[in-house]
């Protein structure tokens, strides 16, 4: 082989390399973003048992003689033969329910946890769900108190007013607009509110959803209460049942029921948390999500 043609061999194959070289450092050195969770604890108050298949459940009571004597709550074990959601799911639910009540629409992702730092994000939390998947991302920070939300040019709640403000000052200035008689005729064409009739469920609250292997599909809240404790009850009509996600002021799940009957009977029957107590038990089987 003569040396030019050594030497040209060589060339090409020190050309691919550093190609390959380059390739491997471009994406090695790309920042990780990490969507969702990952959970390997049970929840807090809950405790862990194996059960005879080998799963992972969390109690919320005691467990003895390896038997929960509570509510199951959820797996650690990646399926369930149960129909238990994972703890996964269970924290993601959790969490996407927090940030639809606390998190202004531009930024619904909730990050962090009640004893360091919460806020919400236009960005997924991470895989451990203390902070954005991507902090170069709009954010915001839920202060523990409200004369800090009120200061703070950087609080959710700030961030909140200032967006409902913009959208009240666009839609004034589109109305302001129109000639008078068309302005005229836009406000007497605005639909007045309709009340549900006593026999039809309720218009869906757009923003939850209720789901689980009890319920089949990702089913729009029809009907909320708020109990005298603060507690809220989320709840659809399926078939014959009226099945219910009860949470904190917080919208932290609490537990689920069901029972037969109609959904405007819910006031009533959900007044406090004796009377759903009472129901059948559907913890486990379907959570508070949020839409789509």
């Amino acid at each position: 082989m003569s040396q030019g043609l050594a030497f040209l061999i060589w060339l090409l194959c020190v050309g691919i390399s550093a190609v390959l070289i380059g390739y491997f450092l471009k994406n090695s050195l790309k920042p990780l973003i990490q969507e969702g969770f990952v959970v390997k604890a049970c929840p807090s108050g809950t405790n862990s048992f194996i059960t005879d298949s080998g799963e992972t459940q969390c109690c919320n009571g005691d467990v003895v003689d390896g038997y929960c004597t509570g509510n199951l709550r959820c797996t650690l074990s990646p399926r369930s033969k149960s129909g238990l959601p994972t703890c996964t799911d269970l924290a993601a639910s959790d969490a996407a329910a927090t940030g639809a009540s606390k998190c202004p629409p531009a930024m619904p992702h909730y990050f962090g946890c009640p004893t360091t730092i919460e806020g919400c994000s236009s960005s997924p939390p991470s895989a451990n769900g203390l902070q954005p998947s991507n902090p170069l991302q709009p954010q915001c920070i839920l202060y523990k108190t409200q004369a800090e939300d009120l200061v703070k040019l950087d609080s959710c709640y700030n961030v909140l007013q200032n967006s409902q403000k913009d959208a009240r000052c666009v839609a004034a200035q589109a109305t302001a607009n129109l000639p008078a008689c068309a302005r005229a005729a836009a406000d007497a064409a605005a639909p007045a509110p309709t009340a549900a009739g006593p026999t039809c469920s309720p218009p869906p609250l757009s923003n939850f959803i209720i789901t689980g292997d009890w319920v089949g599909a990702r089913i729009p809240v029809q009907q909320r209460y708020i109990q005298a404790n603060g507690n809220i009850v989320y709840a659809i009509q399926h078939g014959q049942h009226v099945k219910i996600v009860v949470t904190d002021k917080n919208n932290i799940t609490i537990t689920a029921r069901n029972y037969v009957g109609l959904i405007n009977e819910l006031s009533s029957r959900a007044s406090d948390m004796a009377k759903v107590n009472i129901m059948a038990d559907s913890t486990g089987h379907y959570i508070l999500g949020t839409a789509p």
